[in-house]
């Protein structure tokens, strides 16, 4: 595995890299115009990378953390999505919605109602 330069010869590096290559290579691929802010390492220092200009890319810090999270096999979270103003998912897909959409309840009286989704 490669020494990374730490400190100012670290600091300087970096700053030199960004500017070499001031726009974000993966979204400038894909024609969009995204600033770079991360000096990305092609094949990881982890992974027998070296830390050569010829194995670096500077990236945004969107696509470095994509990259890096399919590198080292991380996968994505999945979101549970919004929840309107009664604290109900907005997706009526999720597993409590499709269970809230018609139920009885009973007020503090007893007396027997319909709560459909969508009603407040």
């Amino acid at each position: 595995m490669t020494e990374r330069k730490r400190g100012r010869a670290g600091q300087a590096q970096r700053a030199r890299r960004l500017a070499a290559e001031p726009l974000c290579r993966i979204c400038s691929e894909h024609g969009v115009i995204t600033p770079s802010t991360v000096p990305d390492h092609i094949i990881p220092l982890a992974k027998g990378g070296t830390d050569d200009d010829a194995n670096i890319r500077c990236l945004c810090d969107r696509c470095h953390r994509a990259v890096t999270a399919e590198q080292f096999g991380h996968e994505r979270r999945a979101s549970l999505g919004a929840c309107d103003a009664n604290g109900l998912p907005t997706d009526p897909a999720h597993p409590w919605a499709i269970a809230t959409a018609s139920h009885s309840c009973s007020d503090l009286d007893g007396v027997p109602y319909t709560i459909r989704s969508g009603q407040a």
